[in-house]
């Protein structure tokens, strides 16, 4: 599937706009930054040496990364499965109503 298809624009409109007043008002979403934010400040006061810091950033970044992009990868299949059902639908009713004529 393209990265200009319908659907890929369609997903990011939704996720780059919808989301962010779903995940402002999920309650589990908000606990989870509450939780990371703890984390962080406990990094803080380590006092990390910049090497050690920029390591964690970066692996903390790249496993945003990789989960932003598994549900991305989620949203489009369950779209695309959708739309496969729906054409079976449609395919099947359309098989029908050709078999009721015969």
């Amino acid at each position: 599937m393209g990265k200009d298809s319908a659907l890929y624009q369609l997903m990011g409109i939704r996720m780059n706009s919808v989301m962010n007043g779903i995940t402002n008002s999920d309650g589990e979403y908000q606990a989870i930054i509450r939780k990371s934010d703890e984390y962080s400040d406990r990094l803080d006061e380590m006092d990390l040496s910049k090497e050690v810091r920029l390591l964690i950033d970066r692996y903390v970044s790249e496993q945003n990364a990789l989960g932003s992009r598994y549900g991305m990868l989620a949203y489009l299949l369950g779209f695309s499965d959708c739309k496969e059902m729906l054409l079976e639908k449609c395919l099947f009713a359309e098989s029908k109503a050709m078999t009721s004529r015969e």
